[in-house]
C-alpha cells in the first residue's frame, strides 16, 4: 500500500479522503486519524502540518519536540482506491485495470492469464452505482478470459491539472507603443479598405 505525503500547507477543509495516517520518524509513533473527528477538534481552517504538531501534543504522552520546529511529524494520505467511489473515479478520468489472479484450474497449479483488461468505469457505474466504494470492487468483478473471480483492479489516478491561464480581472493588458507607419496612418487619417 503506497501513500503520498500531504503539503504541509494543506488546509484540513480540502483535503478529501476520510482519513490520514500520521507518522514520526523521530519518536516513532503512528496514528490513523479521521478528519472529521479532527476537524471538529481542532477546526477545519487549521493547515495539515500545524494539525499533526497539535495532535503530537495532544496525545496522552505528548511529544516533546512538536512544540518545537523540530517535528518530524509527517502527514500521509492513503490510497484513492481505499476510500474513493466510483463516482469519483468516473468523474476524475481515472483508468481501471484488471489482473488476473489465478492459481488453480480444477485440481492443477495453472498460470494467471498475462493480459491485463482496460474496464469501462462508465459500466461500472452504471452496474454497481455512483456510491458504490472502490476497495470492495474485486469481489464483484471477474477475469473475462478464464472466469476467475481472484482479480486485482489497478487504478491509474491521472495528476490533476493545473488551470488554464486566466489573466485577472484588475491586470491591465500590455499596449505596445505603435509602429511609425501605424503612427503615419492615424496622423493622415488613411481609412482602411479592408475593414
Amino acid at each position: 500500500m503506497t501513500f503520498r505525503l500531504i503539503p504541509v500547507e494543506t488546509p484540513l477543509r480540502d483535503y478529501e479522503p476520510p482519513e490520514l495516517r500520521m507518522e514520526c520518524d523521530r519518536c516513532k509513533r503512528s496514528a490513523t486519524l479521521k478528519v472529521q473527528a479532527m476537524a471538529k477538534r481542532f477546526g477545519a481552517n487549521v493547515p495539515i502540518g500545524d494539525l499533526v504538531r497539535q495532535v503530537a501534543l495532544a496525545g496522552k504522552q505528548p511529544c516533546g519536540l512538536a512544540g518545537t520546529s523540530q517535528c518530524g511529524a509527517r502527514a500521509w494520505e492513503p490510497p484513492p482506491w481505499h476510500w474513493a467511489d466510483l463516482d469519483g473515479a468516473w468523474k476524475g478520468g481515472w483508468i481501471a485495470r484488471l489482473r488476473c489472479r489465478r492459481n488453480r484450474a480444477g485440481l492443477k497449479a495453472t498460470k494467471p492469464c498475462p493480459e491485463m483488461v482496460i474496464v469501462d468505469v462508465e459500466t461500472l457505474v452504471a452496474t454497481l452505482g455512483y456510491d458504490f466504494k472502490l476497495e470492495h470492487l474485486p469481489s464483484r468483478m471477474q477475469c473475462p478470459r478464464c472466469h476467475s473471480q481472484l482479480v486485482d483492479v489497478e487504478w491509474i489516478v491521472p495528476d490533476p491539472t493545473p488551470p488554464p491561464f486566466a489573466p485577472a480581472a484588475d491586470v491591465v493588458p500590455l499596449r505596445l507603443r505603435p509602429t511609425p507607419a501605424q503612427k503615419a496612418l492615424r496622423t493622415l487619417r488613411v481609412i482602411d479598405s479592408r475593414k
